[in-house]
């Protein structure tokens, strides 16, 4: 299965050993570190299926 990676825009609210909390302006999630990249820059790179699995695309 191939997987795209793309960028979100969130602030991090919270944070575990395994999940980062994203808020995007209108949701909040819990994402797993392992599928989830903090780019350090107000973004986080995810696979796009986990994006739209979300609700953040």
């Amino acid at each position: 299965m191939k997987s795209d990676l793309v960028d979100i825009a969130g602030e991090k609210r919270a944070e575990t050993e395994k999940a980062f909390q994203i808020f995007d302006g209108a949701r909040t999630e819990w994402v797993p570190k392992s599928q989830v990249e903090d780019n350090d820059d107000g973004t986080f790179a995810m696979p796009e299926w986990l994006a739209m699995d979300k609700g953040f695309i």
